[in-house]
């Protein structure tokens, strides 16, 4: 895991160093064509000093954005002495700066964890998966996303959504203008958002476990009900099941059947 760590870690500086390459290179774009134009230097370089500042602005608020689509949580209160031992624990076992911790009132089955530096992660649970779970259950699904900020992979997703894959605009109108960058590399800057990762997230959960059977049965009560429609489905990577039920993750029972194999 720790090679693995090392990796994403590197992955994610890649990204965020790119992105800010491309932003700085775009603003000059800006300011260079308005220039060839004609256009008055008082106009062309404050167009874009304020694209460079727009896009900063976003970048920054990108991570609330984030957790805020993924629906309206609260924090958690000692109303939940299971989860928050839980998780200590296995923030403990990892080596991970206990996340804040934030409840999603709904009757569905998942969770999600947002934050683009380990040591300020956010993990964000269901009601219905704190209420309908055994403990062992609970302790595969919050394994399963804990190991994976401890790996730097949560930061390396949430680094790509809130830079390549970085929305502008209002709730009505969204654009995401750097998704052509990535399409001028092949995808290979959003790559980490394919969804043949949910097997090695699985994998990473059951390292820390030690227990396959427990991360089966937390995957069968997923499949029950895990489906979230008022989640925004750019965050659809975050979670461990998709909550937008779209049908382009692998299936759980694909998911199962690997496990079975461990």
């Amino acid at each position: 895991m720790e090679n693995w760590s090392d990796q994403n870690q590197q992955r994610a500086v890649r990204l965020s160093i790119l992105f800010w390459s491309s932003v700085l290179l775009t603003s000059v774009l800006i300011c260079a064509v308005g220039l060839v134009l004609s256009v008055p230097i008082w106009i062309s370089v404050p167009a874009g000093l304020v694209t460079f500042g727009a896009v900063a602005w976003s970048s920054k608020e990108a991570e609330r954005r984030l957790i805020a689509g993924c629906g309206e949580t609260e924090a958690a209160t000692d109303s939940y002495p299971r989860l928050e031992n839980l998780v200590d624990a296995l923030c403990l076992t990892t080596g991970t700066t206990p996340p804040e911790i934030r409840v999603l009132r709904s009757p569905a089955r998942n969770i999600a964890a947002v934050g683009r530096r380990p040591h300020k992660s956010t993990l964000l649970v269901t009601t219905g998966l704190l209420e309908n779970t055994s403990r062992i259950e609970l302790e595969a699904a919050l394994a399963n996303r804990i190991a994976q900020i401890a790996n730097h992979r949560v930061a390396v997703i949430s680094t790509t959504l809130s830079t390549f894959c970085l929305a502008l605009g209002s709730s009505r109108f969204r654009v995401q203008p750097f998704l052509l960058v990535d399409l001028l590399a092949r995808g290979r800057l959003t790559a980490d958002l394919e969804t043949i990762n949910d097997f090695y997230g699985d994998s990473a959960g059951v390292a820390v476990t030690r227990y396959p059977p427990g991360m089966i049965e937390a995957l069968e009560v997923f499949e029950q009900q895990h489906h979230l429609p008022e989640v925004d489905p750019i965050t659809a990577p975050l979670w461990l099941v998709d909550p937008s039920n779209a049908g382009e993750q692998p299936s759980i029972q694909a998911r199962i059947a690997s496990l079975r194999e461990m």
